[in-house]
């Protein structure tokens, strides 16, 4: 038997692969440009811009919704997870849904750390219980800060659908005008590997004791069988 499962599991996820590339390349444009220990990252063109948007794709087993959006609610978390982000902060608390935040991203020299100000968004589908955080840049909100270079366009979205396997699915989309040159080793770092590693670590973090807990009105669970 356990012979018959070493042949059958490798197989079983083999496929899960194949169909993860396929679903994603089915979108126009949509590129595979990384594929490590279980995310996929996907690159294409922002339409009207010399701009690349990034997708990402990974599963994650045995976290609930609640504990992904306790993670996201816990702004001083962000840079655990948030990939060389040096500095969070809530800005505004509007409700449980909707709220302001700034965050600063560390740019190695010769390139300047950017800042960024988003507005997000927390909806859920009622159907397939998908929870959805749309991100918006707002670059006006606050005024410049010395030494940081104010990034000026940030469209995100982070998903969590939860599967009947048990497993959540989880869907970063993201595309950023870095604002101001950048050299091209900085810029590919900023375009594939900083939300892939952002992902990465989001999925570590989501386990921790401090969100497993966690409850929200809101959110509807999904039922376990």
């Amino acid at each position: 038997m356990k012979r018959i499962l070493r042949i059958i599991i490798p197989l079983v996820l083999i496929a899960v692969f194949q169909l993860v590339d396929h679903a994603a390349a089915a979108d126009d444009g949509w590129k595979l440009k990384k594929r490590q220990d279980g995310v996929y990252a996907f690159l294409r063109d922002y339409p009207g811009s010399g701009l690349k948007e990034f997708r990402g794709v990974m599963y994650v087993k045995g976290v609930r919704l609640s504990s992904m959006v306790a993670t996201f609610d816990d702004t001083a978390s962000y840079p655990r997870w948030m990939h060389n982000c040096i500095e969070s902060k809530l800005l505004k608390y509007m409700n449980v849904r909707e709220r302001i935040t700034y965050t600063v991203t560390h740019a190695p020299w010769p390139a300047s750390d950017r800042d960024v100000i988003v507005y997000s968004l927390m909806t859920q589908d009622p159907g397939d219980l998908s929870v959805t955080i749309a991100i918006t840049g707002r670059p006006d909100y606050m005024p410049p800060q010395k030494g940081r270079l104010r990034i000026p366009m940030m469209k995100a979205s982070w998903t969590f659908r939860p599967l009947k396997t048990g497993d959540v699915m989880v869907v970063y989309q993201t595309v950023t005008d870095p604002g101001g040159p950048l050299p091209l080793s900085l810029l590919n770092l900023s375009v594939v590997d900083l939300p892939f590693l952002t992902m990465q670590k989001f999925r570590n973090v989501v386990r921790d004791d401090r969100y497993a807990a966690a409850i929200y009105q809101v959110i509807s669970e999904p039922m376990v069988n």
